[in-house]
């Protein structure tokens, strides 16, 4: 899992053999980063509003919600990208979206930590900008590889899938 830090085209590789187990351990890791990284930022931003309670439920609420946001999204992902192609589907799906996560849940815990060492905040803003850049890369690089498909249909794929999202939750904000 950490090799997609360094070395995300051998991931990749892997991953191209289908294991759910792999693609699930990966989704759970990614998940778990993220939530500690999410709870540093908090502890150091919002440590006034911090009870057991709320800890406690928040994180279940966010690992929980990471999850099933991923799981969710890799469906309508592969939709998007099957139809553009003709092969793929779920796994690839998946594989693409838990790829595109691993570094950016990895790199937001360290620099979650770092957040409080003197100056740190400066040096977390490199890490979550190079975990960003590196999941992106990762996420369309892996999509071109699993679903067999050319940058431009990748991106084609992806904008779809995200602009039909996000018009879907904006029309439902403003329908409430």
């Amino acid at each position: 899992m950490f090799a997609l830090l360094y070395d995300p085209l051998s991931e990749i590789r892997l991953l191209k053999r289908v294991s759910y187990a792999r693609v699930l351990v990966y989704l759970l890791s990614a998940s778990l980063f993220e939530t500690v990284g999410i709870l540093f930022f908090a502890w150091r931003y919002f440590n006034h509003l911090l009870t057991p309670n709320v800890v406690v439920n928040g994180v279940v609420f966010v690992l929980f919600s990471l999850i099933l946001l991923h799981l969710v999204m890799a469906f309508f992902l592969s939709v998007s990208l099957h139809v553009l192609d003709g092969r793929g589907g779920y796994y690839e799906g998946l594989a693409t979206l838990v790829a595109g996560s691993v570094a950016p849940a990895i790199l937001l815990f360290f620099a979650g930590a770092l957040a409080f060492i003197p100056f740190g905040v400066i040096v977390s803003a490199m890490l979550l900008l190079y975990g960003v850049i590196l999941g992106a890369s990762t996420c369309v690089r892996s999509a071109k590889e699993l679903f067999e498909l050319d940058y431009a249909g990748v991106l084609i794929g992806i904008l779809i899938t995200k602009c039909s999202m996000v018009a879907i939750f904006a029309l439902a904000y403003f329908l409430r």
